[in-house]
């Protein structure tokens, strides 16, 4: 099976290079389908997160105060897991905002300042995580299932700081160390398994260009830093860690913006591709990231850069808003969760399109 699935992947890779798709016509990165969610329009939702081990996507959906479950082998939708306290006054006070698969559990991230552990099977909250940080929401996190430890990102709070679970004993093991030089929030992160590092995303480091800091899970400490060369305005955003060439994408607020470092010597290749960005997804079997470019130089747009040349191959068009993103390693299909709306390109009777309730788009190279 495995090594059909590679062979799989060289015919995709051999008719990228040739810009032919499997029947022999001139491929694109396009939208191919559009998944139906049930209940209130999804206008409103913050990340969404793939597992690669089953193929579901879990989408922080805050206009249905819901974790919703797509499966991305059958575009589907599978199931809600509610209980969250959904729009609020404003985005930074909404949730839920992320959610990641641990086992039987779900950990998820919401407003105000808590962290809830949710039973995969029945949807029952097991217990609900306080971060002390007021009615502000833990936003961003990223997982160690190496080590079962959680860093949740209170990253709205007067001064930012890091909520650490140890999800094995589910207890949180530190709390409000203050990040004071987090002058703008804290934004994408990621666990990168080779180094048992996590990477996180600050848009601004005392005011000035932001950084790429990476801690120690189980000391809590930070062991290094990437920061952005002087005059960078990139505004940090989401991140995506490429093991393959040693790198993180980061996708930046800023127009004309796309940063990636080198984890190896720190370099900073300033792409200066679309900006407008908050999500991103790399996929290391066709070498592609992708980026929820929501209000870059193109308009709302999935950015697909090709990881070897750093060069922008494709800028299909998403509704308006679109910011959210996340890849099906095993058949690379993109997946971005799209508001309402009435566009020709995502509402085509003929080609089975509909997002007029809004959708999740299903974007493909073919």
């Amino acid at each position: 099976m495995e090594s059909k699935r590679k062979l799989v992947i060289a015919v995709m890779a051999a008719a990228a290079l040739a810009g032919l798709s499997a029947t022999g016509q001139a491929a694109e990165w396009k939208l191919i389908k559009t998944i139906q969610v049930p209940g209130h329009p999804i206008n409103v939702v913050d990340f969404s997160t793939m597992d690669q081990e089953n193929g579901l996507m879990y989408v922080s959906d805050r206009s249905n105060r819901g974790i919703d479950v797509i499966d991305t082998n059958s575009d589907t939708f599978v199931r809600r897991y509610g209980g969250f306290r959904g729009v609020w006054q404003k985005p930074e006070h909404s949730g839920p905002n992320i959610g990641i698969r641990e086992d039987d559990v779900m950990w998820a991230t919401d407003a105000p300042s808590n962290v809830k552990a949710i039973d995969i099977k029945s949807g029952k909250i097991l217990d609900t995580f306080d971060c002390k940080g007021g009615d502000a929401r833990i936003d961003g996190a990223a997982f160690d299932p190496k080590n079962h430890v959680l860093m949740g990102e209170s990253a709205d709070t007067a001064i930012p700081y890091l909520c650490w679970i140890d999800t094995k004993k589910m207890k949180i093991v530190q709390n409000e160390k203050w990040m004071r030089e987090a002058t703008n929030g804290l934004e994408g992160s990621q666990w990168d398994p080779r180094t048992d590092l996590f990477y996180l995303a600050l848009p601004e480091v005392h005011h000035g260009p932001g950084a790429i800091y990476a801690f120690n899970p189980t000391t809590r400490e930070l062991v290094k830093t990437y920061p952005l060369p002087p005059g960078d305005n990139c505004e940090a955003g989401g991140i995506s860690l490429n093991m393959e060439q040693d790198e993180i994408l980061v996708g930046c607020d800023t127009k004309d913006y796309t940063d990636i470092v080198s984890l190896k010597d720190g370099h900073v290749d300033q792409t200066g591709i679309l900006g407008g960005t908050d999500q991103t997804a790399y996929d290391p079997g066709t070498h592609m990231y992708f980026l929820g470019s929501r209000r870059g130089s193109k308009g709302p747009v999935l950015g697909v850069i090709d990881a070897r040349t750093h060069k922008l191959v494709a800028a299909p068009e998403t509704a308006p808003k679109t910011h959210a993103v996340a890849v099906n390693y095993h058949n690379h299909k993109v997946y971005l969760p799209m508001e309402s709306n009435t566009k020709p390109f995502d509402n085509n009777a003929a080609k089975g399109l509909s997002c007029t309730h809004g959708c999740i788009g299903v974007y493909a190279y073919e």
